[in-house]
């Protein structure tokens, strides 16, 4: 797939990715090129790995910014207005498109072409009586040569899970009433063709990442790492790490430096190894933020972007010196949800064949 190789080749894939985010009013999307916006800061001391949060004479990247940021913007529909949630608007990113939600609607929009359209609600809710919540996941099946989005359904006694798929232009039933459930509308994160979902097992009676196939629509665990000290999983959030990793964020403590600044200590445990419990490896994560991963991965040498959800800012993390560093976007000083999306001409036709545009950009690069 051409998506595939772009990400493979990280030249192509610096020059086409785009930053998409919303903010306080989320009532539009706006994207930009981070990478190009970062090279305009590249004698910065943190990205130099000389400089970090703490250190009161290095500013956060992006204050002083004097270049032409060129930043586009997709009005979300007038009909719902204000988002009830903004940081929970965007859902998941494949192949250059983007699921965000408005309240109860779902829709998917490819930034590049500035086109979104509507997903049909469901038929019907399979079960009864009052459920826990839902969960969203956005991705490409291979297979069919189609995309799927996936839609849990936590109740009290299991979850089920339905699919759209573009070109039925339906939904239906794939997995009803697994013995799990999951009680924190999180996004759901697609990896190896793949949605995964922290969950809580009713056999088990323990946390487990739970992984449903697009293509076969089965679904497997994955273990927690023994070593993790699981509390609730208010705290626990689970993401992707550079390229290709799963990875959790946990929270263990936190510290007053000074009479307005605090310091938070978290637990970022990787899998380096897919499916393999024993590839579990704990990292430790001191930041000025309460860090939280985004839905998309961004990567840049050693250091990944991050959202801090209680201050509404980015910031960035170097992973070899172990320093971070906000980053402010000039004319948005509070974003409420980012991920990262690749630019493509991807059609929204429900008839189309998805296939036909991919091939026709791999002819091009």
């Amino acid at each position: 797939m051409h998506f595939n190789k772009a990400i493979e080749n990280e030249d192509l894939f610096y020059q086409r990715r785009e930053l998409l985010f919303t903010d306080e009013k989320g009532d539009s999307l706006y994207s930009f090129d981070l990478d190009e916006f970062l090279n305009h800061y590249h004698d910065h001391p943190f990205l130099n790995g000389l400089g970090n949060c703490n250190n009161v004479n290095v500013g956060v990247i992006g204050d002083d910014y004097d270049g032409d940021l060129v930043v586009t913007r997709l009005k979300l529909p007038s009909c719902v207005g204000v988002a009830t949630y903004p940081s929970e608007t965007l859902v998941s990113f494949c192949c250059g498109l983007v699921l965000f939600r408005l309240g109860s609607e779902l829709y998917v929009a490819n930034p590049a072409i500035r086109k979104y359209k509507k997903l049909p609600a469901p038929t019907a809710e399979l079960g009864l009586g009052p459920f826990i919540c839902y969960q969203f996941g956005f991705g490409f099946d291979h297979t069919t040569d189609d995309f799927k989005v996936i839609k849990s359904t936590s109740w009290y006694n299991g979850v089920d899970f339905i699919v759209y798929a573009f070109k039925t232009g339906s939904w239906r039933q794939i997995q009803r009433r697994l013995p799990y459930i999951n009680f924190s509308p999180r996004t759901g994160i697609m990896l190896n063709g793949r949605l995964h979902c922290m969950m809580w097992s009713l056999k088990g009676y323990s946390w487990v990442i739970v992984s449903l196939s697009l293509a076969e629509e089965e679904v497997q665990e994955i273990p927690l790492p023994l070593d993790l000290d699981v509390g609730s999983l208010d705290d626990m959030e689970l993401g992707l790490f550079f390229k290709d990793s799963l990875c959790i964020i946990y929270p263990v403590s936190t510290e007053r430096v000074g009479e307005d600044r605090a310091t938070s200590k978290n637990d970022f445990w990787v899998m380096k190894e897919y499916g393999e419990a024993e590839s579990w490896t704990k990292r430790e994560f001191f930041s000025d933020y309460e860090p939280s991963l985004l839905p998309s991965r961004y990567w840049k040498e050693n250091h990944v972007l991050f959202r801090s959800g209680t201050s509404a800012a980015l910031g960035m993390y170097n992973f070899n010196d172990f320093s971070c560093q906000g980053l402010s976007i000039p004319g948005y000083p509070k974003v409420r949800g980012a991920g990262f999306y690749l630019e493509s001409l991807v059609s929204l036709d429900d008839h189309r064949d998805f296939n036909e545009h991919i091939q026709h950009e791999r002819n091009l690069s």
